[in-house]
This record gives C-alpha cells, structure tokens and sequence, in this order.
C-alpha cells in the first residue's frame, strides 16, 4: 500500500507534529500528511510553520520537504502544518477523475491498457496515456466525455484498500502500471483504489453494450480498480465539472487522452457553447443539425471522424 498518509487520509489538511531533521531549505517531519510527488500527481503545497513549502519529494520513502527559504525553527520543535486544501483538493478531484476516464476507455476501446498519467501542477492539463492500436476520433472522445460525465453523476462512491499484492494480481479487473505501482506497493501488500459500480446507489440496471465486451450498469460491475498510490475524492459527485477536451498520439501505439476538471472544464465548455451559438445562427439550424448541415455546406470537408494525430499536438488527420 502507499506509505503516504496523504493517500489514506486526504481530507486531512492540518497538523501538528516535531521537525526529526533540517539541511538548509529541507526539512523532514516526524509524520507528514503532505502528499510528495509521485505516479503523475504534484507535491501538496502549504506551510510549515511560518515557512512555506515549494515542494514535497520521496526519498527512501520518507517526504523531503523542500521551503521556499531556510526555516526560523530548530529541530525537535513542534510546529503546526497547513496544507493548501484548494490544491490538494484540486488533485483529488483530477486524479479520480484520471480513474473514471479510464474505467470508460477500457469499455470503448479494446485494447485499451494504461501507460501513464500527470496532472499539471498549472490546474490546467490532466494527461492519461493508453496503450492502443483502436482509432481514437472525434466520436470517440465525445463517447468518452459522455460516459465521463454520466459517471460523475451516477455519484459511485470511491474507496481504497490494501490486499497482498499476490491476490491482486489474479484479480482479472485489477489495472496495474508500471508508473504507479511502486508508489501503490508496500510490504507485500498494493493499494487498490475502487469505483464502485452504479447500482450500489440504487441507480437503474438499464445497461448499454460498448465495444469491448462490457456493460454500463449491469451486475454491479465497479466502474474501474486500479492499483494507485494517489489522493481521490470519496465519491465521483465530489469531482465536479469534467470535460474531455482533445486527443493526440504521440507513437503508432500510444494514445494521450488530456482532460480538464473545475474551471478550465467550465470554460472549455462555454468556448463550445459560444461556437455552437455561432454556428446555428450562421447555418440557421439546431445544435443536432449543424454537423449535417456543415456537411452540406462544406461538401467533402474535414472527416468529422478524423482519427487523432500521430505527433501529440492534438486532433487531425492521422500520418
């Protein structure tokens, strides 16, 4: 499991604890809820004391707290520590909403399996890369915006545990990385970190068929399992607005989802709303008219399904 208090108590935010060592800007602590870099997540930042903390960082699997200047207090002091929740808070939600995304890529594409994730420590860009031959176009990300957002709604509760790494590793819906999983793995024993399934909220069984094999909604299915050492909200409402906003490929085998969450997603969804204005009142026709009519007008255009691009810069036609 993860040595990180951080991940097993992420609401946590605020501590009182004595400095074990110092060596100019770094300090270490006798235990820290601060979360250090690691598996695609940003350090936590907040203070120590008085003194600020630029960065958090791993070593020997202790946290090496770095400051942006050298501290007033001594060690063997007591000191009171802050986290900045909005930031800590702001991970959380991205990084499980990392998870759903994946849980709905594993559905849509066939071959899907995870070869990396960041959350830019900008609140900008939340990456997930896939392994996968499958063509990822412009239908496929809206079904993965779709099915995104659906399951924040469905508010599935999220949770984390920590069984031998052994049993694990026979489960057939466990999702291991190698970016992950030594921050996951301790003592042998993996953190699993669950999206439970919609009927345990009591949600309809309807279900829809998706390509590769599996069914939203049916038999309590958990949405996704994925060994992760990282913070996460409790439940997929906590994440808020989310959107899907383009694909890129930066090899023949790899794929790069990037998403947004909170007020970059906001925005990405008004600039949408505005051009979706722009072109009904152009074209003078509905929302769910406007492709064909695009289509019409245009004649043999761009391909509304173009495949994502092979050199990471976003959509386009593939080389």
């Amino acid at each position: 499991m993860s040595g990180q208090r951080a991940a097993a108590e992420p609401y946590a935010t605020r501590f009182e604890t004595d400095v074990t060592a110092i060596d100019g800007r770094k300090v270490w602590l006798e235990r820290s809820h601060f979360y250090g870099a690691s598996g695609g997540q940003p350090a936590d930042r907040g203070t120590i004391g008085d003194a600020e903390v630029v960065d958090v960082r791993l070593v020997d699997g202790e946290q090496v707290h770095e400051l942006a200047a050298e501290p007033s207090f001594r060690t063997g002091r007591s000191v009171l520590c802050s986290i900045d929740w909005s930031f800590r808070m702001y991970c959380m939600r991205a990084h499980t909403a990392g998870h759903v995304l994946y849980g709905a890529a594993r559905r849509l594409l066939e071959d899907a399996s995870y070869a990396g994730f960041e959350i830019g420590d900008d609140r900008e860009t939340i990456r997930l890369d896939l392994e996968t031959r499958s063509t990822v176009d412009d239908e496929t990300l809206l079904e993965l915006d779709r099915l995104v957002n659906r399951t924040v709604w469905e508010s599935r509760s999220v949770s984390w545990d920590d069984v031998p790494i052994a049993e694990a590793r026979e489960r057939d819906d466990v999702t291991f990385g190698e970016a992950t999983e030594d921050d996951a793995v301790q003592k042998g024993r993996v953190r699993l970190v669950t999206i439970g399934s919609k009927d345990e909220n009591g949600s309809a069984n309807g279900s829809s068929r998706l390509r590769g094999g599996f069914t939203v909604g049916s038999g309590g299915e958990p949405w996704d399992v994925s060994a992760c050492g990282g913070t996460h909200v409790r439940n997929t409402r906590e994440i808020g607005p989310v959107t899907v906003i383009d694909g890129s490929s930066p090899d023949d085998e790899t794929t790069r989802i990037e998403l947004a969450v909170g007020p970059r997603a906001i925005e990405h969804r008004t600039a949408e709303k505005r051009a979706a204005f722009a072109a009904t009142r152009t074209l003078e026709a509905g929302v769910e008219a406007v492709p064909d009519e695009l289509e019409r007008v245009v004649g043999d255009g761009p391909d509304r399904r173009r495949p994502v691009r092979r050199d990471g810069g976003g959509t386009g036609d593939a080389e």
